[in-house]
């Protein structure tokens, strides 16, 4: 039973990180290949058999996500929609004052109907008109096919995207959202609860934060838990604690085994023996389910009940339950309800765990409880040093203390009285006020703490690693191997395995010599360019987002760098003080350190910083030069220059290549660039000014530059129209190579020490058929 299990768990992983599915008649003879397998007796059978069955279903499901994803027709253009609100919206703030409501949406109707096709749409808001799980609604929308920023290091949104079944994206015009009816169903009931308890948090008067951990504690809603309060989490090791995982799953089920225990007794005294022995098992799944529903049913939560419904019905029959049978056939029930499962983080560290556990109990089964209690938190914090670099490119190094602490505490003080509140709150006890500002006193004394030693201690308390593949392999083996009875000579070899974890990621070995990496990130409408050459690094732009909360540098330019172990940075240039190109500036001066500072515009946005001039130049080593063609005084005799024309315009040359970053400047300033440095602007690769704008890239620029390559950082389907099709089909008149970070994800150029010039792009690379 269990090698076919395996096979199919393996089979439907398999398919999930295939560059592309196989064609159907293929599909079919893989059927039957598992058919002949199962009926054939040889060795090995059932585990070929499980395989090949395995990668059929996931070939049927990816087929039915491609199948149903929205049209690339109807991308961009005024759709109307008709349908049912089926998730609970998730509401945050915006930049200029508002709020964001984000929610599934499944559609009834889509006009114009050759656009039907996807049955869960993420819609977002913006207007004051409070949206419901169950609600039907016509609405006005503009959308995308599910698409996501692409960059080594960093969070793949698209494959969210997948794993959660989401086949379009888009807005709700302003003013066009039209409500119909109430339209709830048993799939969006537990939403609604889910709802009414939420805005119930809202109503009393806790602290914002504390009511941000409230709501994700106790119906899985993480409106309030934004970049900040995740990252003081993360400082700690504890933001697991902020989702609704087995550990909570199971603190609820024992809470209703013991009362099923209870009821079972006065059953019993009834004469009723076998309902008796029933009840504490039925107790603990119902109570479980419910927990579970007002998660979301969320993946933790699905496989905390996958592997309790083993248990019970093991139980029921009569038959005794194996801890790793159950695992492995929750791990089966998962992956064959959402084949992707396993794309994401939460498969991997919510299985990983409990197998740690289940490992562990082998070993230490007779130990005493207190002992076999402090076994475990040791043995768990030190899984999550590989496992945390590896999904999240850092670990805390006070998490064993913060757990020790805090997993008693939110366990069993503020999730019982949390979910007590919801409780009194649903059937119209007037305790639910009490009851959560009960839950959430700790957390209020606590949190003020938190943040204070964060702010002045934070380097200490958060250690970045990124482990390869092999390194974290190796680790893993040594955690399996720590806790196995070893001689002593073989139990020094498990330190080493582990040692290649700890050990600082060391830049890429290519551009520690002779060779030069410039690596244009996918960071949506803004620019992020590294440039790696002989062990020193340059920034050029930060991206966009918040300057104060999430932005392009901690979503990805901080997760590259530390991929490619760079921990201090030789020059940061921000072109301009434009968001798109600024807003990672003040978080990257945070993070690491940083020799030279340089910003465009007539006077430095921070002290310390200098302002780039033309004619500035350095170099690095032989054959690696950089120098300001820009900003200037305009030919006009003016010094008055728009934000856009004081651009930083950077030309790199590296070993004969030229390689030219042109900022926003437009086409007048292009003009002027071209009549004062004349042939001296030619360069090999271009990136186009503006993002691709007709406000830049004129015909006598691009004449003059003569890029071979000329690359276009824009965001997906942008508002802008960014590039320009004049702009694109003026680079094709010329000859030149077009590539686009939207489509083509981050870009990677390489230039070789005798000039030789590659470009990888990292869709390509990187290539999933659900991409």
């Amino acid at each position: 039973m269990r090698s076919w299990m395996i096979g199919l768990a393996a089979g439907v992983f398999a398919v999930s990180v295939l560059p592309d599915l196989l064609p159907p008649w293929a599909v079919l003879s893989l059927f039957i290949v598992s058919a002949w397998a199962f009926w054939r007796d040889f060795p090995g059978a059932c585990l070929c058999g499980g395989l090949v069955l395995g990668i059929g279903l996931g070939h049927l499901y990816g087929y039915s996500l491609l199948e149903r994803r929205l049209d690339p027709r109807c991308e961009s253009i005024p759709l109307a929609i008709e349908g049912v609100i089926v998730s609970l919206p998730r509401i945050s703030p915006t930049r200029d004052g508002g709020t964001r409501q984000r929610f599934e949406f499944r559609p009834d109707t889509i006009e114009p109907t050759h656009c039907e096709g996807p049955r869960v749409l993420l819609l977002s808001y913006y207007g004051e008109l409070l949206l419901s799980p169950g609600e039907h609604w016509r609405l006005r929308v503009r959308l995308k096919r599910p698409w996501g920023l692409a960059n080594p290091g960093s969070f793949n949104l698209q494959a969210w995207y997948a794993q959660t079944g989401i086949d379009g994206t888009g807005s709700v015009a302003k003013n066009r959202a039209v409500f119909l009816a109430e339209k709830p169903d048993w799939r969006t009931s537990h939403h609604v609860i889910r709802q009414r308890i939420s805005r119930r948090l809202n109503e009393i008067g806790l602290d914002e934060p504390v009511r941000g951990i409230l709501q994700a504690l106790t119906v899985a809603d993480k409106s309030g838990v934004d970049s900040t309060l995740w990252a003081l989490f993360q400082f700690y090791g504890i933001n697991h604690l902020l989702v609704i995982s087995g550990l909570h799953i199971s603190l609820v089920a024992g809470a209703g085994y013991l009362m099923g225990n209870t009821l079972g007794r006065g059953v019993l005294l009834l004469g009723a023996a076998r309902l008796a022995g029933l009840l504490p098992g039925l107790m603990a799944f119902s109570c479980a389910f419910s927990y579970a529903a007002l998660a979301g049913f969320s993946l933790a939560a699905v496989r905390a009940l996958c592997m309790l419904g083993c248990f019970i019905v093991a139980s029921l029959v009569g038959r005794g339950s194996l801890p790793w049978q159950n695992l492995l056939i929750a791990c089966v029930i998962v992956q064959v309800v959402n084949p992707l499962a396993a794309v994401g983080s939460g498969f991997w560290l919510s299985f990983g765990a409990v197998a740690c556990l289940l490992w562990l109990a082998m070993w230490r089964a007779n130990a005493r409880v207190p002992l076999r209690l402090l076994h475990t938190h040791i043995y768990m914090a030190l899984a999550m040093i590989p496992l945390g670099g590896w999904w999240f490119g850092g670990v805390s190094q006070v998490a064993a203390v913060a757990n020790f602490l805090l997993i008693p505490l939110v366990g069993l003080f503020v999730v019982p009285l949390a979910l007590l509140a919801a409780l009194a709150y649903l059937t119209g006890i007037p305790l639910d006020d009490y009851l959560w500002s009960l839950a959430g006193w700790p957390l209020a004394k606590l949190l003020p703490l938190a943040q204070s030693l964060a702010a002045s201690q934070g380097d200490l308390l958060y250690h970045h690693l990124t482990p390869s593949l092999a390194e974290l392999i190796l680790a893993m083996i040594a955690l399996a191997l720590l806790i196995v009875p070893l001689p002593g000579r073989l139990k020094l070899l498990v330190p080493l395995l582990a040692m290649p974890v700890f050990l600082p990621q060391t830049p890429d070995t290519g551009v520690l010599g002779s060779h030069t990496k410039l690596t244009v990130l996918d960071v949506g409408q803004g620019t992020a360019i590294v440039i790696q050459s002989g062990g020193r690094t340059l920034v050029y732009d930060t991206g966009g987002g918040d300057p104060r909360g999430s932005n392009m540098a901690n979503r990805v330019i901080l997760p590259y760098l530390r991929a490619q172990g760079i921990r201090s940075l030789d020059t940061l240039v921000v072109s301009h003080t434009d968001n798109d190109h600024s807003a990672g500036m003040q978080t990257l001066v945070r993070a690491m350190p940083i020799t030279q500072l340089i910003t465009g515009g007539e006077s430095p946005v921070r002290p310390g910083a200098q302002a780039c001039r033309a004619g500035q130049a350095w170099q690095w080593a032989p054959g690696v030069r950089f120098q300001f063609l820009s900003p200037e005084p305009s030919s006009r005799g003016t010094t008055e220059l728009s934000s856009n024309n004081s651009s930083c315009v950077l030309q790199v040359h590296v070993n004969g290549i030229r390689l030219l970053l042109a900022g926003d400047i437009d086409a007048q300033r292009e003009r002027e660039l071209v009549a004062y440095w004349r042939g001296d602007v030619r360069s090999d690769w271009l990136l186009a000014g503006h993002h691709g704008s007709l406000t830049s890239s004129s015909y006598a620029w691009l004449k003059t530059v003569q890029p071979r390559q000329l690359v276009f950082s824009h965001g997906y389907l942008n508002q802008f129209g960014h590039p320009h099709k004049t702009i694109l089909q003026r680079s094709l008149e010329l000859g030149s190579e077009t590539f686009s970070t939207a489509g083509d994800g981050a870009l990677e150029i390489h230039i070789g020490p005798k000039g030789a010039l590659s470009v990888h792009k990292y869709r390509t690379l990187y290539r999933r058929y659900w991409l």
